[in-house]
């Protein structure tokens, strides 16, 4: 067995070399060997992303121990197993109040500076000249408690920007994407695309439950980030008898079909706005995706990644030529 180490980021563990550490339990399920006898696997996850173990003996008290949604200190050692990292366990126990670890502590939080990126939304937001736009922008964002929420929340379960202030994140980047759209291709009503930006993930704000691990809410698991969005936004235009008909379409249409029918949205995008913006998503989401595989995602002696079903392919992450 390798040195032992403290380590606080499963993902980024070296193969062979033992930790100790605290995780949340993400899920837990009882599987069975050839010879019928039960064992655990479990996804466990910290600030650095989620790794599968199996707990092949005492299953009774270590389910026990495990919760989903609880946390629990382990020391471990990473191995690879069919091309992918997995935990090993040593020792594992449930977290206790004298560990003094919340799960909050938990959850993975963006590299970026966020009060930077709350400069960049701001100045973005003032850039905005249309008046209703603007009214609508103050009224969304006039609720304190939601306000800290959206410059709080994820931008995705696992996908992508999947960590707090990551729908921050990705909105300012494409925000910056706007304006450089706008110098090649003056005839984009910047401000609508500049305001369908900012509302179009508003959902997500309602869409996830953040206890230690990301995760759907019930809400947002019945009804999903597009309707939501969709209601927060209507209820603020109805509150703003002057906003124009012609807009709130627009407006709403971006919001509906920024994902494309291919990724459940109702409506495909069929406005020169919302099919910018529905490409925008995908460069900024795609982008960020691959960085973390390439970074998380592939063992130190591999040159690919494991096949990645959404993109339909391996993602090479040698050395570049």
């Amino acid at each position: 067995m390798g040195k032992k180490i403290e380590y606080s980021q499963i993902k980024k563990a070296p193969i062979g070399e033992s930790f100790v550490t605290f995780c949340v339990v993400r899920s837990k399920e009882v599987k069975y060997k050839q010879n019928g006898q039960p064992y655990l696997v479990l996804e466990l996850g910290d600030q650095s992303g989620r790794l599968k173990t199996r707990l092949w003996n005492d299953i009774d008290s270590n389910s026990a121990e495990t919760p989903v949604g609880g946390i629990v200190k382990i020391q471990a050692v990473a191995e690879a197993v069919n091309g992918r990292k997995e935990l090993k366990i040593q020792r594992l126990r449930a977290a206790s109040a004298e560990d003094k670890i919340s799960a909050d502590a938990l959850l993975p939080q963006t590299a970026q500076d966020v009060a930077q990126l709350r400069q960049m939304f701001d100045a973005h937001r003032q850039s905005i000249t249309n008046t209703h736009l603007l009214d609508l922008l103050s009224a969304v964002f006039r609720d304190e408690v939601f306000a800290k929420a959206y410059f709080r929340s994820p931008g995705g379960k696992l996908w992508h920007h999947n960590y707090l202030s990551g729908m921050l994140e990705h909105v300012v980047k494409l925000l910056n994407f706007a304006d450089l759209m706008n110098i090649h291709y003056p005839e984009i009503d910047i401000d609508l695309l500049k305001t369908a930006i900012i509302c179009h993930d508003l959902g997500k704000v309602r869409e996830y439950s953040l206890n230690g691990y990301i995760d759907f809410s019930t809400e947002g698991r019945l009804l999903g980030n597009g309707a939501i969005g969709y209601g927060i936004i209507d209820g603020h235009i109805r509150d703003l008898p002057e906003f124009p008909a012609g807009l709130r379409q627009q407006l709403l249409h971006l919001v509906l079909s920024h994902n494309g029918k291919q990724h459940g949205a109702p409506v495909e995008p069929m406005t020169l706005e919302a099919m910018v913006l529905q490409h925008l998503i995908l460069l900024d989401a795609h982008t960020n995706a691959i960085l973390r595989i390439r970074e998380n995602d592939v063992l130190p002696d591999q040159d690919w990644s494991k096949y990645i079903p959404l993109l339909e392919r391996f993602i090479y992450a040698g050395k570049q030529a």
